[in-house]
């Protein structure tokens, strides 16, 4: 029976497993990494595994963040957000076994309403490995980046490729 539960900590192994399914070498992240990011949005409840029984299917994990504010990949430190106005949607893995159940459209759509539930004004995410075109079929549009910025950084850190979208959210 499937099942979406909040990621712990404990979690990671199956995590970085389903991690390892999805994404090319460069996209890899550390467990260390992942903590991290958990721990910034410890207790929002906004990152969540699905799982059928025993077998972990997919995962997403998202964090509140700070305008302009976006952990790099791999970052081994998140500072948690002051201020969000962002729920900022960082990974979605999705297992072959669990694309043919649209678990990815179902983990979407939980971000957005966390993030809704949580006042925020948008869900922000960087695409990469070719996804821009999935991102916009869910209501995501590139967004422009200054050159030189702080979140200029940070998209480098994903390598050439990487764009960031956003999808704004009506009012609650």
């Amino acid at each position: 029976m499937l099942q979406l539960k909040v990621i712990a900590t404990a979690d990671v192994p199956a995590v970085l497993a389903l991690q390892a399914q999805c994404y090319g070498p460069d996209f890899l992240e550390s467990a260390a990494a992942f903590e991290a990011k958990l721990s910034a949005a410890r207790h929002l409840h906004c990152s969540y595994l699905a799982v059928d029984g025993d077998q972990p299917l997919a995962y997403v994990v998202s964090l509140p963040v700070d305008d302009d504010q976006l952990p790099a990949l791999d970052a081994p430190t998140v500072a948690p957000a002051r201020a969000p106005r962002t729920l900022y949607l960082h990974d979605l893995a999705v297992s072959p076994a669990g694309r043919a159940r649209q678990l990815g459209q179902k983990l979407v759509r939980q971000v957005v309403q966390r993030a809704q539930d949580m006042g925020l004004a948008q869900v922000a995410l960087i695409a990469v490995q070719g996804s821009q075109g999935y991102w916009e079929r869910h209501g995501f549009a590139v967004a422009e980046v200054a050159e030189g910025s702080a979140t200029a950084g940070k998209l480098a850190s994903f390598g050439s490729g990487a764009t960031l979208m956003r999808r704004a959210l009506g009012p609650v």
